[in-house]
């Protein structure tokens, strides 16, 4: 009974560790794409205003 208290354990904290590293990608994926936007926003302003120069 220890035995499977033990791998059942393991199962549980190698799941929890998996979602934990999925999430945290995600979170990531969001960062790099907010920041494309904005680099994106900024490219466009500066063309405007050297266009207007």
């Amino acid at each position: 009974m220890f035995g499977l208290g033990i791998i059942k354990g393991t199962i549980i904290g190698v799941g929890i560790g998996v979602m934990a590293g999925l999430a945290l990608k995600e979170v990531c994926k969001m960062k790099k794409k907010k920041d494309q936007i904005s680099k994106t926003e900024n490219d466009i302003v500066d063309t405007e205003t050297v266009n207007t120069n």
